[in-house]
């Protein structure tokens, strides 16, 4: 969610690569209807781990900055940045809730999520939009 709303507020001014804790999950269908409302499309969006990513090529080194959106993933990142100069911060926002047998709301907790992603984005980068 993050990576596709930062491209459409920010578009090829900075690079972004996202990259999550798991590598074999696909995005959440939810995640996928809320921000096609914005019309950020991740319905090509796939899923990279931190690992797939090293692997790949992506040393988390050569980054400026990596922001980490849950607890877990803020322990990967000092992690896999132990030996590099990489700024790392932290933006844990609260994971949506499904909730059982009401769409409605479900959607409702998707898209403030999206929301508080969409703000910090703004906020942080308000110099480039």
């Amino acid at each position: 969610m993050a990576e596709g709303i930062f491209k459409k507020l920010i578009g090829r001014k900075i690079f972004v690569q996202s990259a999550g804790i798991f590598d074999t999950l696909e995005i959440d269908g939810f995640t996928v209807k809320v921000c096609d409302e914005i019309n950020v499309k991740l319905n090509k969006h796939r899923v990279r781990s931190l690992r797939e990513m090293e692997q790949n090529g992506g040393f988390t080194g050569s980054f400026d900055l990596i922001i980490s959106l849950t607890k877990e993933s803020l322990v990967e990142a000092h992690r896999y940045s132990t030996y590099s100069s990489v700024l790392i911060e932290d933006w844990t926002v609260d994971e949506p809730i499904k909730y059982e047998n009401d769409i409605k709301q479900t959607l409702e907790s998707y898209r403030q999520t999206r929301d508080v992603i969409f703000d910090k984005i703004k906020n942080r980068f308000q110099n480039y939009i």
